[in-house]
């Protein structure tokens, strides 16, 4: 009998032979205790005993930088708030009816979609960017402050999308600036 071999057989145990590989590798180095730099390529003093750890998170961070944009957005959501209780002061010390009500439900609801749309800004910006950021919305003019380090071209250019995006064409200026912590 004449057994041709054909693309999708090769193919086939070349696959299997990729996984049997993959998975002595993975023994390999999981089962019998080899080191996977055993020319020394990480110092002793990097190394941590594996019954130190406890289970909980370290956080490997540049504190000084996440303390900044941290104060930053403190300050931001404590003006917001201080502004939204003086229009709740408004709304409560002013008829039902009158046209004060009705401008200052609308200065809410402005504040609030404000509110969202940086914090929708920020979310997006730190997710495809991988830098902390704080955006800041005023009448006419979108701010994004981001760590200096990470004001690349493409960089820019995604916070760009990203404001365009939530915002829509609804501000003059967009402002992307450098956090010199």
């Amino acid at each position: 009998m004449h057994v041709l071999l054909g693309k999708k057989q090769i193919v086939l145990a070349a696959l299997v032979v990729a996984l049997g590989l993959a998975v002595f590798v993975n023994w390999y180095y999981t089962d019998s205790g080899a080191e996977l730099f055993p020319e020394g390529s990480v110092s002793d003093e990097d190394k941590t005993p594996a019954d130190s750890s406890n289970g909980e998170a370290e956080y490997v961070g540049n504190t000084e930088e996440s303390e900044y944009f941290a104060s930053v957005r403190l300050t931001r959501d404590s003006a917001h708030a201080s502004a939204l209780e003086e229009l709740q002061a408004v709304i409560a010390n002013a008829p039902e009816e009158g046209e004060a009500a009705q401008n200052t439900a609308s200065a809410i609801e402005q504040l609030s979609n404000v509110i969202k749309m940086e914090t929708d800004i920020e979310s997006l910006v730190t997710g495809k960017t991988g830098n902390e950021c704080v955006a800041v919305i005023s009448e006419k003019t979108v701010e994004v402050l981001v760590p200096t380090s990470a004001l690349s071209d493409s960089n820019v250019l995604t916070i760009s999308d990203v404001i365009n995006e939530v915002c829509g064409n609804k501000f003059e200026n967009i402002k992307i600036s450098g956090a010199a912590v």
